[in-house]
């Protein structure tokens, strides 16, 4: 594990990207200051009950990268306050409900863009059109754009680029342009 924690911050390092980790498989504070000890800049987490584990052992920067639609989970992640710094988005209707029960809280979110797993995300060729209703939208603040790619599609070894869509990845550099043009 201390071998793929490593190895993984030196990929990051040698790519200039920040490293945000997923924590769902371990689930464990610890680990996920390893983590960011080892040059994780941040961490990820699928639901508000990992990111209150995350936040009570003082972890302060973290994602909730699952679409939060019902406004009980919003409030739970406003409760939260500044430890959870960013929200994932990915429908209009979603953003709405977010931006409603925000309350004049300014909420930081990044749009999730399906890349071809059909399990959440909008569609690539709705995303910029929705990135301008969402930045719109006074009291979110969209600074980016995120994607679940899924093993399920082929190959586990994400170094290789073909086998890593290296075709979906110009796709999202290329939104992503489109999105700062917009700005």
């Amino acid at each position: 594990m201390e071998r793929n924690v490593l190895r993984m911050a030196d990929v990051a390092r040698e790519n200039g990207v920040a490293l945000r980790p997923h924590v769902k498989t371990h689930k464990i504070p610890v680990i996920a200051r390893e983590q960011l000890e080892a040059g994780a800049a941040d961490i990820t987490v699928a639901k508000l009950s990992e990111a209150e584990v995350m936040a009570d052992s003082g972890i302060g920067d973290i994602f909730v990268a699952y679409p939060l639609v019902t406004e009980a989970k919003i409030r739970q992640a406003i409760r939260l306050g500044e430890r959870v710094k960013l929200v994932g988005v990915d429908s209009l209707e979603g953003a709405r409900k977010l931006s409603a029960v925000a309350e004049g809280r300014t909420m930081e979110v990044r749009l999730e863009v399906d890349t071809g797993l059909r399990r959440t995300g909008v569609p690539l060729d709705e995303a910029v059109g929705l990135a301008g209703k969402i930045e719109a939208m006074s009291n979110l603040d969209l600074t980016g754009i995120y994607t679940y790619r899924g093993a399920v599609l082929g190959g586990s070894k994400t170094l290789e680029l073909e086998k890593a869509g290296l075709e979906e990845g110009q796709l999202m550099v290329s939104l992503a342009e489109q999105m700062r043009e917009r700005a």
